[in-house]
């Protein structure tokens, strides 16, 4: 089998990304780690408040909780991050911010969803990927944001 760089008579050239915004959230104190029955435990942390800035948004988190799942295999550790936040952009228009993804607990790569009207509205229409880390006593978190062009 071979493979082409076509889809659908159409040349698919290299992706480029574009820099869109880094966000900062403080976490508040984690609930006890709840065991899963197939496996891994889930950490339910409280997005307590946070900031978004940079050329493509510049938001206030209002609040949020992150509610990663991590699993421990064979030596290897995965989590799969779910995150959830909420606030207002700095036009004042408010936002909610869905982002999933996985990767160990050093490098994960996620997909944001944004529901935002007003200035940033466009932001809805974008394939957007992010960076996580957290710092290591779990009291900040930082997310790096680009944009994908889709086809």
């Amino acid at each position: 089998m071979t493979h082409s760089n076509s889809t659908m008579g159409a040349e698919v050239g290299p992706l480029t990304s574009t820099y869109l915004f880094s966000a900062t959230v403080h976490l508040g104190k984690a609930l006890a780690p709840i065991p899963l029955l197939e496996g891994g435990q889930r950490i339910v942390e409280p997005i307590v408040g946070g900031t978004i800035y940079g050329p493509g948004f510049n938001a206030t988190i209002d609040g949020g909780v992150a509610a990663p799942i991590v699993v421990n295999q064979d030596g290897t550790t995965t989590q799969i991050p779910f995150i959830y936040a909420y606030g207002h952009a700095s036009d004042g228009s408010p936002f909610y911010i869905e982002e999933t993804g996985i990767g160990s607990t050093a490098t994960q790569n996620t997909r944001l969803i944004i529901q935002v009207s007003g200035k940033y509205e466009g932001l809805q229409k974008l394939y957007i990927l992010g960076q996580p880390s957290v710092n290591e006593e779990r009291t900040v978190g930082q997310v790096e944001c680009w944009s994908v062009p889709l086809p």
